[in-house]
């Protein structure tokens, strides 16, 4: 079964639903390189939807040993 969460989404405007947000901050966005996972190739913004979200999920971080 093939969603969108599985694939790449291509331009701005395919973008924006995935993200939340208008067109024009997508756009925004992706120009200052704030979107995880998004890469312009031949002058098209394209999406991995699976890094974008993998963005989101916390990940233990390993603590320095600390003395007492």
């Amino acid at each position: 079964m093939n969603s969108n969460h599985d694939k790449i989404v291509w331009g701005a405007a395919a973008i924006a639903p995935i993200i939340g947000c208008t067109e024009t901050s997508v756009f925004r966005a992706l120009e200052s390189g704030r979107v995880p996972g998004a890469r312009k190739i031949a002058g098209r913004w394209g999406l991995h939807v699976p890094t974008f979200l993998a963005s989101f999920e916390s990940t233990p971080t390993p603590r320095a040993n600390v003395a007492a």
